[in-house]
């Protein structure tokens, strides 16, 4: 019997795509939103990567805030209403959500309204599959699946407003391991200081 040459050839095409695939996924803490370490980076990093890459406008009412700040798209990230990202007392990120427009995917001509699998399958590429898959919503036309990808420091999850199908979809990303309450460390002599002078 002949030995088969194509072998060699159909095995490599067999096991490669699940090795490549898994060669370039990455876990959900080391993610990046737009260019934005989740773990590393801080309200005042955040806002100067922004400005700098350009295309969003920063609203009114976070220019001032510590604790949060809502970007709106109008030359990129079409597809969306806004980012929102929550930051602790130290400035290090609790929480980013993404809020999408209904009929909006980007680059895609479609009228009809996007699913959460659309807003899933770019980040199954880079994160692998979720870590759960929920079905959600009532019976019939009304139920959807909302996707999570989770570690021990960051969660991600897409999922609609309210839990109901009619709702826009999202995704939140969530940072376990910066407190929310976390404060700034104070000096010595701000600590030990007694303003009533007691």
């Amino acid at each position: 019997m002949m030995p088969n040459k194509r072998l060699p050839f159909i095995l490599c095409f067999f096991f490669l795509p699940p090795l490549l695939q898994a060669a370039e996924t990455v876990p959900a803490s080391e993610f990046k939103v737009l260019g934005i370490s989740l773990i590393e980076a801080d309200i005042t990093s955040v806002r100067s990567h922004l400005w700098d890459i350009g295309g969003y406008l920063q609203a009114k009412g976070s220019v001032k805030q510590h604790n949060y700040d809502k970007f709106f798209p109008w030359s990129t990230m079409r597809d969306s209403y806004y980012i929102l990202f929550r930051y602790n007392h130290a400035g290090k990120i609790t929480s980013v959500k993404r809020l999408y427009r209904p009929y909006s995917i980007e680059q895609s001509n479609r009228r009809s309204a996007i699913k959460t699998r659309d807003v899933a399958l770019p980040l199954i590429q880079k994160l692998g599959q979720p870590t759960q898959v929920q079905t959600k919503g009532w019976g019939g036309t009304l139920r959807y699946r909302a996707y999570t990808w989770k570690d021990d420091k960051v969660t991600i999850t897409i999922d609609r407003e309210g839990g109901e199908k009619l709702g826009n979809i999202f995704i939140q990303y969530t940072v376990h391991i910066h407190d929310p309450y976390e404060v700034v460390n104070k000096a010595p002599d701000a600590q030990n200081a007694n303003p009533q002078g007691v």
